[in-house]
C-alpha cells in the first residue's frame, strides 16, 4: 500500500515556510506500514492543485493533501477538488452554525468571509477539526482515497490522530517498516560507500546516507511482514556494518556523539576538563546536556583569544607567533 503528499502554498513552494506537515505525514505513514511513494508542494492555483489530485490519485491507494482550507482568496484547494471531480461546492449549515458559535463564544460577530469556511464539495465526508474551524474532507474514487486537511500543523495533526490515524492499521496490505539509525564518525559518505559496497547486497534492508557536521548518519529500512522480522533483518544488517566499519561506528540506536561520550565517562568512572578556542565552548555545552555528568565533567575554558591562551592555558607565544593561533 502505498501514499502520496501534496503540500499547497505558494509559501511553501518559495522556501518562506518550511514544510513540516508532510514530513509528520510520512513518519505517521511509515508506522502504519504505508510506503510513501512520493512528496509535492504546489502553488494557490487551483488547476494545478487539480491536476496534482489528479496524478495522486491514478497511482497511489492514499493521497493526504494539506493546505488552502481557509476562506481567504487563496485558499483555493475546495475549488480545486471541484475541478476534480466534477462537484459542485455547496454549504453545510452544521458547519456554519459551529463557525458562527465559535466567533459568538468569543464575543466577536462571525465576519462574512468566514462563510467560505462551511462551502464543501459535494460528496466529501467531513473530518470534524477538534481545534479550529476549518474542517478537513474525505473523498474516494476507484480504489484511492482522499484526504484534505488544514495547512495549519496543530490542526493537521489533530484531525490526523482522531479520525484518520487509527483507521490506517486496519486497513489490508500494510507493511511492517521499521527503521534504524546508525552514528559513525571520522569517516566521509564516500568513504562509508566504499567499505559497505562488498556487503551491500547481502544486508536485506535500504540503505541511505545522512551526512552532518557530526559524522554520517546511516539510516537503515526494513520492511516485512511482522515486526519481529523486520526487526531480525535491521539485526543482521547492523552486525554487517558493524564488522566493517568497527568502532567508526559509534552508535546503533541513534544517539548523538556527546551522549555516547557521556555515558562511557559514566561507566568507566574517569574525569573530562576541556580547553576550546574555535568551538566557542561548545563541547562543554554539550557534555553538560548528558545526565549525571557533573561528577565526571571537572571544568572547561573557553581561550579565544591569543593572550588567554598563552595566559590560561600555557601555550607557547612563540608558537602562536610563528604558525598562528589555530
Amino acid at each position: 500500500m502505498n501514499a502520496y503528499i501534496i503540500t499547497v502554498g505558494d509559501e511553501l513552494v518559495s522556501g518562506f515556510v518550511l514544510d513540516t506537515n508532510s514530513a509528520y505525514l510520512a513518519g505517521r505513514l511509515a508506522d502504519a506500514g504505508i510506503t510513501v511513494s512520493r512528496k509535492t508542494s504546489v502553488r494557490d492555483r487551483p488547476e494545478e492543485i487539480a491536476a496534482e489530485i489528479d496524478a495522486a490519485l491514478a497511482s497511489a491507494d492514499l493521497v493526504f493533501l494539506t493546505g488552502g482550507l481557509g476562506p481567504t482568496h487563496d485558499d483555493c484547494t475546495k475549488h480545486a477538488i471541484c475541478i476534480s471531480f466534477g462537484a459542485e461546492l455547496v454549504t453545510s449549515e452544521d458547519i456554519l452554525r459551529r463557525v458562527r458559535e465559535r466567533y459568538e463564544s468569543r464575543g466577536m460577530e462571525m465576519p462574512e468571509l468566514s462563510r467560505a469556511l462551511a462551502l464543501v464539495p459535494e460528496g466529501a465526508g467531513l473530518l470534524p477539526n477538534p481545534l479550529g474551524s476549518a474542517v478537513g474532507l474525505r473523498m474516494s474514487r476507484g480504489r484511492s482515497t482522499l484526504y484534505v486537511l488544514p495547512g495549519v500543523p496543530g490542526e493537521m495533526k489533530a484531525i490526523f490522530e482522531g479520525s484518520i490515524g487509527p483507521g490506517l492499521l486496519e486497513l489490508e496490505g500494510r507493511a511492517c517498516i521499521k527503521t534504524r539509525i546508525l552514528r559513525t564518525t571520522g569517516l566521509s559518505e564516500s568513504r562509508i560507500s566504499d567499505m559497505l559496497e562488498p556487503v551491500a547486497g547481502g544486508l536485506q534492508v535500504s540503505l541511505a546516507y545522512l551526512p552532518n557536521p557530526m559524522g554520517v548518519v546511516l539510516r537503515l529500512t526494513a520492511m516485512e511482514d511482522s515486526e519481529a522480522a523486520a526487526g531480525q533483518v535491521l539485526g543482521r544488517a547492523t552486525a554487517g556494518i558493524r564488522t566493517v566499519l568497527g568502532d567508526r561506528l559509534y552508535s546503533e540506536e541513534g544517539q548523538d556523539l556527546h551522549m555516547v561520550v557521556g555515558g562511557l565517562l559514566l561507566e568507566t568512572q574517569k574525569t573530562i576538563s576541556v580547553a576550546e578556542s574555535c568551538t566557542g565552548g561548545l563541547i562543554g555545552h554539550l557534555l553538560t546536556e548528558v545526565p549525571g555528568i557533573s561528577s565526571r565533567f571537572m571544568e572547561g575554558i573557553t581561550a579565544y583569544s591569543n593572550r588567554a591562551k598563552i595566559r590560561d592555558l600555557g601555550v607557547n607565544r612563540e608558537i602562536i607567533e610563528s604558525f598562528g593561533a589555530v
